[in-house]
């Protein structure tokens, strides 16, 4: 299946109507879009730890893909040998619940990454 050319828009309005918009789609020209928030949980490359911010980072690189000890740029891994360094964290810490770490920190679907930003939603006042 090929994908289409994707776009976004980036829009702030008001909470009513940030509410009316996500039951709905709206339609711009020739396109019906969907409505989402936009959150985005920032995250620093050398170590991709949702937690860590830029200038609090003082550890040892640690590769986005396969949470090795070495560069982005160095990294072997094939994607079945891909390990998310923030899953990983959170079963060490939680280790009664654990979760899939099969992915790498980049993974758009990495349920640390969406348990981040659920967290964001639920802490923004509309």
């Amino acid at each position: 299946m090929k994908q289409r050319n994707i776009r976004n828009l980036v829009m702030e309005v008001g909470a009513q109507t940030r509410k009316l918009l996500l039951q709905k789609k709206v339609k711009l020209g020739w396109l019906i879009c969907k409505i989402e928030d936009y959150v985005v949980a920032k995250r620093y490359l050398n170590v991709p730890d949702l937690t860590t911010w830029f200038r609090d980072c003082r550890e040892e690189e640690i590769c986005p893909l396969c949470a090795g000890r070495h560069k982005l740029r160095e990294c072997t891994a094939s994607p079945k040998e891909f390990k998310c360094i923030n899953c990983l964290t959170y079963n060490k810490n939680n280790q009664n619940k654990s979760i899939c770490t099969n992915h790498s920190s980049l993974d758009k679907n990495c349920p640390s990454l969406q348990a981040i930003l659920e967290k964001y939603r639920q802490n923004t006042y509309y």
